[in-house]
């Protein structure tokens, strides 16, 4: 447990070193493509923080889902920082905002189930126009967002992944392939999903006739602190890297290696 909170210690730091190593020395703003490399790493810490504070107080149940993230937000840290980080960063963004409309879309639709998703959230179109601040999301700003996605990165759909630039990347499985992160992909996101998707649901029942007991699944806490640790520690070895903060890089390593060996 030790190391996992290092390392979640020393990579909330991240932030503000970049923008005191990189962007105040150079009198420098962000971009979108800073944007979404800090975000998702800020998005891996929270969720790293959440399985620190699970497995301190024994509670697994929701551990496979959380780890499935961290290792997502780590997979594509390293895809947009391995090369051609601005346009894939940007890809990225304009993914997310894509689904954005989809999502306002979905809920504003004059259907059956666009009225049973507001009638559940107890909200009429417009006021889930306001709350979504959809007055930004006119029919101009889609077509931009949609043309951009299309023109900019190639992408010959709205739907399609935003790392599958070259058309072959069709899944998570296959970017894994591309990284070299196919053993990682084996034992993190292949036996995690089971879970994820409620597959394994039936295994923490034992069923014999006229007797249904719950089983107390037993998991290895030292599997999920590996996990976890690892992903945060290469995230932000990868963004140190990237930012060229060398000093910062290797005090990073030096007090993580001093924290596992004791």
């Amino acid at each position: 447990m030790k190391t996992l909170k290092r390392v979640i210690l020393e990579s909330e730091k991240v932030f503000e070193n970049v923008v005191d190593g990189y962007f105040r020395p150079r009198e420098i703003e962000f971009d979108i493509s800073d944007a979404v490399i800090l975000g998702l790493l800020e998005n891996l810490i929270n969720h790293s923080k959440s399985m620190k504070i699970l497995l301190e107080n024994n509670h697994f149940a929701s551990l496979d889902t959380i780890q499935r993230v961290i290792f997502e937000n780590y997979v594509f840290l390293k895809y947009i920082l391995e090369k051609d980080t601005q346009c894939r960063a940007e890809s990225y963004f304009y993914s997310t905002k894509i689904k954005e409309i989809e999502l306002l879309n979905n809920i504003t639709e004059d259907s059956l189930e666009g009225f049973k998703v507001r009638e559940f959230l107890d909200l009429k179109k417009d006021e889930v126009k306001e709350k979504l601040k959809a007055e930004k999301m006119d029919e101009n700003y889609k077509t931009k967002i949609y043309e951009t996605y299309r023109k900019e990165f190639g992408m010959q759909r709205p739907n399609q992944k935003w790392y599958n630039v070259d058309g072959k990347t069709k899944n998570l499985k296959l970017l894994c392939e591309k990284l070299g992160l196919t053993v990682e992909y084996s034992l993190i996101y292949s036996i995690l999903s089971i879970e994820t998707h409620g597959k394994d649901a039936i295994r923490n029942f034992s069923i014999e006739e006229n007797r249904v007991d719950l089983i107390n699944m037993v998991k290895s806490k030292e599997l999920y602190l590996s996990m976890s640790a690892m992903c945060t520690l290469e995230s932000v070895r990868l963004i140190y890297s990237y930012y060229d903060l060398k000093r910062l890089l290797k005090s990073f390593n030096t007090l993580v290696a001093i924290n596992h060996s004791r």
